[in-house]
């Protein structure tokens, strides 16, 4: 957009002038000059307006979510079951996360109850053939881990009375 000013490069007064990057900056120039030195608006990178237009457009989730509001939930006692079955199979913990694709450390915080993403959970449900998604009982319960620090709020309170 051009607009009335003064030429920050040749010094000419009352002309139409436009803000151009100019190396790592950008310069107030008239038309004589941008032409002259071959200065060119800036323009969008192909890449960032495509970047731009997917997140503004929905993400669809080919899989659905294991652990979303569903008729099944995470087994409370996923962390032994899967401890259990990599025993049974004289498997490492190592050697399972070879099997899986997975770093050790995904393994060592499945098994010490830190809850696993839905492709992980998949993935030990084929490779270990056991099942960790299991019905929805009729009355949840929560549990609230040892040591978490956090303690029952009035939150937690009132959303179990409902």
């Amino acid at each position: 957009m051009n607009t009335m000013g003064e030429c920050e490069l040749c010094g000419a007064v009352k002309v139409a002038v436009r803000q151009l990057p100019m190396g790592k900056t950008t310069v107030t120039a008239c038309s004589r000059c941008s032409d002259k030195l071959n200065l060119v608006p800036k323009q969008e990178a192909p890449g960032l307006t495509r970047a731009r237009n997917m997140r503004q457009a929905p993400q669809k989730n080919t899989k659905p979510a294991l652990m979303a509001t569903g008729p099944k939930e995470l087994a409370h006692d996923f962390s032994k079951r899967i401890s259990k079955a990599r025993k049974a199979l004289n498997l490492s913990q190592q050697q399972l996360a070879k099997k899986m694709a997975e770093t050790v450390n995904v393994i060592k915080s499945a098994e010490s109850g830190k809850h696993p993403t839905d492709p992980v959970v998949r993935k030990f449900e084929r490779i270990l053939s056991i099942e960790l998604m299991v019905a929805r009982t009729a009355e949840e319960t929560r549990h609230v881990a040892p040591g978490s620090g956090r303690g029952m709020t009035f939150g937690d309170y009132f959303n179990n009375m409902g």
